[in-house]
């Protein structure tokens, strides 16, 4: 497909002509990394990259199908790849996936329409035994190929997101505006963190994993690792921003010496999270503060 600036309707027709291809291709390489990618990233990338209008993430089911039903017509066991497309609540995938699932394992009840609720431990069993297939196939670039007649290209994920933060690889320097979010939040604990009482508050802390978190408040009994990202953040830097919290607070925690140490972890924003990534924040255990941007 070739990539234009007007705006494409996201009907069933456009998404089968438009978006079966890339979601193909963004599978895949999650299966190389041993990943999953949530609807909601994959909206926002068809919506960003392929200049689809707003789509419900429900209407992504059908571009799923269709392009297991391609893999299947290129060969028959390979492994049901649609199962890494997963629900921002649940992280697991939705329904439709049931319809591969039952032929492939023998299970009937997995074909239901509602068997990831009527059904969970059943459901969780069966996603991961197909996703162990998946990530455990070789074959994905070959496939690939024979389908589509080109070379797969993996994207990074660093390349998305639009904010200047400081990584070391990636975009480069860090911008103006994360750079005073940042030094805010190491100025103002009583308003970031009321609950720690008078904390040593540091930025750009370096941990033993290569990583640098914003800001780190020491607490006299508690430690807690900040994420910044500023306004001008977009969907996919919000996202990078839970992951990295996850990640801070793991290191942080294995890094005290202390085996029941109190960590914990804050990502703080000048924007608001949709409900797609407040849920994924909720559901790793990710606290958010959205602060002003005008804090004078």
């Amino acid at each position: 497909m070739t990539h234009s600036s007007q705006v494409i309707a996201a009907t069933d027709e456009n998404l089968l002509a438009c978006a079966v291809e890339p979601m193909t291709r963004w599978l895949m390489a999650a299966a190389l990394e041993r990943r999953r990618i949530t609807y909601s990233e994959v909206r926002k990338r068809l919506e960003d990259e392929y200049h689809l209008s707003s789509i419900f993430t429900t209407r992504l089911g059908k571009p799923a199908g269709e392009l297991m039903n391609r893999l299947l017509e290129e060969d028959a066991a390979t492994p049901l790849l649609n199962v890494l497309l997963v629900r921002s609540d649940t992280l697991l995938p939705g329904s439709g996936a049931g319809y591969y699932m039952a032929p492939r394992f023998g299970e009937k009840k997995l074909a239901e329409k509602d068997a990831p609720t009527k059904y969970p431990e059943l459901w969780q069993h069966f996603c991961e035994k197909a996703a162990e297939e998946v990530y455990a196939y070789k074959g994905w670039p070959a496939l690939y190929r024979r389908l589509y007649r080109k070379k797969m290209v993996i994207e990074p994920l660093e390349a998305k997101g639009t904010e200047k933060d400081g990584l070391a690889r990636g975009r480069g320097g860090e911008g103006k505006p994360h750079r005073d979010l940042r030094l805010w939040v190491q100025a103002n604990p009583g308003q970031v963190a009321p609950q720690l009482k008078d904390p040593r508050a540091e930025t750009e802390v370096d941990l033993l994993s290569g990583d640098r978190v914003d800001v780190v408040y020491y607490g006299s009994t508690k430690t807690l690792g900040i994420e910044v990202k500023s306004r001008t953040s977009d969907w996919f830097d919000l996202l990078r921003g839970v992951y990295q919290c996850v990640k801070y607070r793991a290191v942080l925690k294995a890094q005290d010496i202390r085996p029941e140490a109190d960590v914990d972890v804050l990502l703080v924003t000048e924007t608001e999270l949709d409900g797609e990534l407040k849920t994924l924040a909720r559901r790793f255990g990710v606290k958010h503060l959205c602060v002003p941007v005008d804090r004078d």
